[in-house]
């Protein structure tokens, strides 16, 4: 969930300001890097993401990607959208029109992990309907991806929670889907993740289909082992 929540604070990024250098990423610290080869596609947008360990402080890591950033020449909002609860920063290079965003996570051991993004704004493509999700009556926003293949829906609409979980209930059982656990939905090789937050008056929804590559009888897959945690 951490890494998809990154992408949606790198799309929503778009100040404009004269950037003069190209960013390169350095991370104090560094203990170890986690490979993400694979560049994904979210609204149209290709994005990649890099995730290190670092053994600086939370406090440190911010303060040294603000400095980067500003010297850089990106602007950065001060104003900034509070997408997920981590401390994270984003920032706009309009030479390329690139948005990048570091996310960090204090971890045991005195350890931080930093998620790092780029979105290449500039190079956004028409962002085909995905025909696979029923949107909420009303939604806001509704933003598809495409992470390997895995395809996402994302929105906000002005309703309760029970509301929008009822409704997705009915339409994806209409579907064909069945329901394994809560929010959990199978049929045949595929399978829908619902995730709902209240936040006031408004609930937020991400949709996540993937396929299971194993054909059931009755429309049923096994879970995977370690299934249901957060990516």
């Amino acid at each position: 969930m951490l890494s998809y929540l990154l992408v949606l604070e790198l799309l929503m990024a778009a100040p404009s300001a004269h950037a003069r250098e190209p960013f390169q990423w350095q991370v104090p610290g560094l203990v170890s890097t986690v490979e993400v080869p694979a560049q994904m596609n979210v609204g149209g947008i290709p994005v990649r993401m890099r995730v290190y360990t670092s053994r600086e402080s939370v406090e440190r890591l911010l303060q040294h990607f603000a400095t980067a950033f500003d010297e850089a020449g990106f602007y950065i909002e001060r104003n900034q959208q509070q997408l997920v609860a981590q401390p994270h920063l984003t920032a706009l290079d309009t030479r390329t029109f690139t948005s990048y965003t570091v996310i960090l996570q204090p971890e045991p051991g005195g350890l931080t992990s930093v998620v790092l993004g780029e979105a290449k704004l500039g190079e956004r493509q028409p962002a085909e309907p995905s025909g696979v999700f029923p949107v909420y009556p009303g939604a806001v926003n509704p933003l598809l991806g495409d992470f390997e293949g895995a395809r996402t829906l994302s929105f906000r609409v002005a309703a309760k929670e029970a509301q929008v979980r009822a409704w997705y209930r009915e339409q994806l059982t209409r579907a064909g889907y069945k329901e394994e656990s809560p929010g959990l939905f199978l049929r045949r090789e595929q399978r829908i993740r619902l995730s709902l937050s209240q936040r006031g008056a408004w609930t937020e929804a991400v949709l996540f289909l993937e396929a299971t590559g194993q054909p059931q009888a009755h429309g049923l897959a096994p879970r995977r082992p370690g299934e249901g945690a957060d990516p």
